[in-house]
């Protein structure tokens, strides 16, 4: 079958058809949605948004922002019904075992240190798992955590926040393990925005991002990786998670002090990286179990969230045909404008028509990274976290001196010379990411924060971007004619991307004609008869 996309048909999807609508109907309370134009974006410079009250908008919230509330909803809905199956019908299949648990972790809000925050509160199933609040994508971009900074002053933030947008994990789940090819002079797979994530040690990109959140200061905050597991080990599915990876997984002594340990948030002190005290036997059991958890969650990537069943695929499969405006954008994906020489869509390039296929299931990415030459986004709440919060802690000593180099800082903090040497050559390049499920929205005026600060509100203006950002004149964040008639400079302007973007001589026709073929990779338009 296909369609207008739809999400997927399993149980885990079933709810999110609601939130497609005006308002959403969950556990018994009807959440409006907002209803902001798609291509609006805000007029006017606001440093830090300073103006953006971050507690307010967050559940609980004098001003509870209908989105958030909508997510939150769903999030717990979802956490139940996984339970439920864990509980009444559990699979009988380890592999589907090792599935649900992943599901469950995913949607389990007490797995952050104020459990308040689950890993699909910053990655929205309804927003292509990626931030799911259309104002805060407007405006302050990265998600909030799990800690309120309760002492914020003269501005600042009054909740700890990352300064990266969430990235969408869907289709990341087949990474490949972060390697150098000498011939190519270029890094290839590993997962996050500046591939941090690199997989050598656990053999699996997905699992060691799942790991990275937990344990930023940021984010889900814990001090320890030993605390989330104690967390599982007092968790309703710890039964299930002994099934899937053993009785010994929870055979740990704690200390009689480990929930007052693991109330405060990380970073530890640098004295006591591992401030839950643990016997050296004990200790390794809760770093398996930590590896466990993560595992889990990349299985539950790598099954459920790369489904290859959007128009897109339809089409490639002989079940629907194009538009006129979506084949031509294809076209011009593949040939004038150039996009498939990095977000590879299993076509030949050719400037008169999309080829001859070489991949019947493209990814949309070639797994390197890029300096496409995004300006800072001075909007980011991060850039004022700059004072200590009432634990002491500094996100950004930097403050708006603090520059985003990307993969350059991971290689220059390596342990391999090899790869330290050659961090210069990668400094403000970021990962080229998939573009499967990039306009996937919970309703159509829905906006979404493009790039990995957030900078771009709307396809129109990603692609204007590539089009022209090296051809029209530079101009200061916040002045008359932004994104449209001149662009402010890059954050980083070494390493710039000068052959495959910025000069595209696209008219504002062949623009919008890239933007409807860039939605036809939202997931969901039809049932593959069987996942390439």
């Amino acid at each position: 079958m296909y369609g207008p996309p739809l999400f997927k048909s399993q149980k885990k999807r079933a709810i999110l058809t609601a939130v497609t609508t005006v308002t959403v109907v969950l556990l018994g309370l009807t959440l409006p949605r907002r209803t902001a134009s798609a291509q609006s974006t805000t007029s006017t410079l606001d440093i830090c948004s300073k103006s953006v009250n971050i507690a307010s908008l967050l559940p609980g919230g004098a001003h509870e922002d209908p989105d958030v509330a909508a997510a939150n909803a769903l999030i717990d809905n979802q956490f139940a019904l996984a339970l439920i199956q864990i509980q009444t019908n559990p699979p009988s299949d380890a592999a589907l075992d090792e599935q649900l648990l992943g599901e469950v972790e995913i949607f389990d809000k007490n797995l952050s240190v104020n459990a308040n925050l689950a890993c699909a509160s910053c990655h929205d199933p309804a927003a292509g798992f990626t931030g799911g609040s259309s104002f805060l994508n407007q405006t302050i971009v990265a998600q909030p955590g799990s800690v309120p900074i309760t002492n914020a002053t003269n501005g600042g933030p009054n909740w700890r926040i990352s300064g990266r947008k969430p990235q969408s994990y869907p289709y990341m789940a087949l990474s490949p393990i972060l390697h150098y090819n000498a011939t190519q002079q270029d890094f290839y797979g590993g997962n996050f925005w500046d591939l941090r994530a690199t997989g050598q040690r656990l053999g699996n990109p997905a699992a060691e991002q799942a790991q990275g959140p937990p344990l930023n200061p940021l984010e889900m905050g814990w001090p320890d990786s030993a605390c989330l597991v104690y967390k599982l080990s007092q968790s309703s599915y710890a039964t299930f998670f002994e099934k899937v990876w053993g009785p010994q997984s929870f055979a740990i002594v704690w200390p009689s002090n480990v929930q007052t340990v693991c109330s405060k948030p990380g970073p530890p002190p640098a004295s006591t990286p591992f401030p839950v005290q643990l016997s050296p036997a004990d200790r390794a059991t809760s770093n398996s179990a930590f590896d466990h958890f993560a595992l889990s969650i990349a299985q539950e990537e790598s099954a459920e969230e790369s489904p290859f069943s959007s128009q897109f695929d339809a089409y490639l499969a002989g079940q629907v045909a194009f538009s006129s405006q979506q084949m031509n954008g294809y076209k011009l994906f593949n040939g004038k404008a150039q996009c498939n020489q990095c977000h590879l869509s299993g076509r030949a390039t050719s400037p008169g028509n999309p080829g001859t296929a070489a991949d019947v299931a493209p990814l949309f990415t070639d797994f390197t990274t890029n300096n496409i030459g995004i300006p800072k986004n001075q909007a980011l709440p991060y850039y004022c976290e700059s004072t200590p919060d009432q634990y002491g802690y500094t996100a950004n000593p930097a403050g708006l001196n603090f520059v985003d180099q990307g993969l350059g800082t991971i290689l220059a903090e390596s342990t391999n010379p090899a790869w330290r040497a050659l961090a210069p050559n990668f400094v403000g390049k970021f990962q080229t990411a998939t573009l499967r499920n990039v306009d996937q929205r919970p309703y159509y005026n829905f906006i979404k924060a493009y790039m990995h600060n957030g900078y771009l509100k709307s396809l129109k203006e990603v692609v204007h971007f590539y089009n022209t950002s090296q051809a029209l004149p530079r101009c200061a964040q916040g002045s008359p004619g932004e994104k449209v008639t001149c662009w402010p400079p890059p954050e980083v302007p070494t390493n710039l991307n000068t052959t495959q973007l910025g000069n595209l001589h696209l008219s504002s026709e062949e623009e919008d004609d890239i933007v409807a073929f860039l939605q036809t990779l939202t997931d969901g338009w039809f049932t593959p008869s069987s996942v390439p």
